[in-house]
Parts: structure tokens; sequence; C-alpha cells
């Protein structure tokens, strides 16, 4: 006799997958989006960089005009850590792909560059060759070797000649340096401008808003 066939069990067919909430166009947009704020977020980065190297300075100059306080120095302290607070704020900025970004740490670096440049001036309006040689050789150490070499010390007379010198070309190229960076970097910001403008007019609202919670 031949067997009864076995009951036939229905195979269970898996549920279909919902369909995505974005399209192939939704994916477009969103690459090129990507590719537009390049530059933006390039920008952000080096922002970032700059406020916590500035911060840094800033904070590390605490305990010299503290154990050495001058109004100079208290100022540029001072100023220094505000510049690096404003540069972080800005940064954050322009990671949100706001256009006041650019302005604000353009502005920034020119305010960073002016701040160095009144300082290196006044350092060099201010220097004192007697001051540099009181410093360098005490009273107690010019006696000593007065005696041994008798009259006017030979190290005496470089030191006139050779301490402004090197103070005046020390600031002046500390003065070249920024003038070259903070400049500089004051230029890209500015130019980052029409990068943020381009990204606004051709981005949707919906896509800036998601890379705003992403944080990219």
């Amino acid at each position: 006799m031949l067997a009864e066939p076995g009951p036939i069990h229905a195979r269970a067919v898996p549920p279909a997958a919902p369909p995505a909430p974005l399209t192939e166009d939704d994916f477009a947009l969103l690459r090129r989006a990507v590719v537009c704020r390049r530059p933006v977020r390039n920008a952000a980065r080096t922002a970032r960089f700059s406020a916590f190297t500035i911060l840094i300075i800033g904070v590390a100059g605490i305990p010299l005009a503290v154990l050495s306080p001058s109004w100079l120095g208290t100022v540029m302290v001072a100023g220094i850590c505000a510049i690096g607070a404003v540069e972080y704020v800005g940064a954050r900025r322009m990671q949100r792909g706001l256009i006041s970004a650019a302005g604000l740490l353009g502005t920034n670096q020119l305010v960073f560059m002016g701040l160095i440049v009144a300082y290196c001036v006044t350092q060099m309006l201010t220097f004192s060759a007697a001051a540099t040689e009181s410093s360098l050789l005490p009273a107690d150490v010019r006696s000593q070797l007065s005696q041994l070499q008798g009259g006017d010390l030979e190290l005496d007379r470089q030191l006139r000649v050779w301490a402004p010198l090197a103070a005046y070309g020390f600031y002046s190229l500390v003065i070249l340096l920024s003038l070259c960076f903070q400049g500089g970097l004051a230029v890209y910001y500015f130019t980052r401008k029409r990068h943020l403008r381009a990204f606004e007019a051709a981005t949707p609202a919906w896509v800036q808003r998601l890379f705003s919670e992403l944080g990219v």
C-alpha cells in the first residue's frame, strides 16, 4: 500500500521590509550637501584647534602673571584667554553652519594680531639696555668680574651693542610671524563666508538640521 502523504506545512513568508523614509533623490541631495559642507567642516576643525591652542597659552601664562605681576602681562594673559574663548564660540557657530561665524572668527584673529603687535611694540619702546645688563649681570657678579679683568668689562660693552639688536630683532620677528599666521588665518575665515552661504542656499532646512543634530 502506498503511504499517505504527510501534512504539508506552509512556509512562513517574511514580512516585507518597510519602505525607506528617504528616496534616492534625498540620498543624492545628502551626498551633494556633504561635499558642499566640507570646507565649512574643515574650518570648524581649524577654529577648534586654534581655540584650544590659544586657551592653553593663556592658561599657562596665568602663573607667570601671578608670580611676576605687571599691567602688561595681566592684559596679555586676560586678552589671550578672552580671544581663545571667542575662538571656541566661533568654532561652534561654524560647526552649526552659521554665516556669522566667518566674521566672528576673522575679526577675532585680527584682534589677536593687534594684541601681539601692541605687546611687541610696547616692549621695544620700553626696552632698556641698562635693565638688561642689570638682570644678566647682577652687581655682585659684575664686581667680581671687574676685579678679575680690571676696569670696564668687555662683556658690558658687548651687551650694550648686542642686547638692543637682539631685542628689536626678536620682537620684529614675532610681529612678522603674527602678520603671517594670524593675518592669514583671518583671511581664511573671512573667505569661508561664501562657502557658508553656498551651503545655506543649496541645502534644505531639514538637511541642515540633520547635520546639526549629528554634529557633522
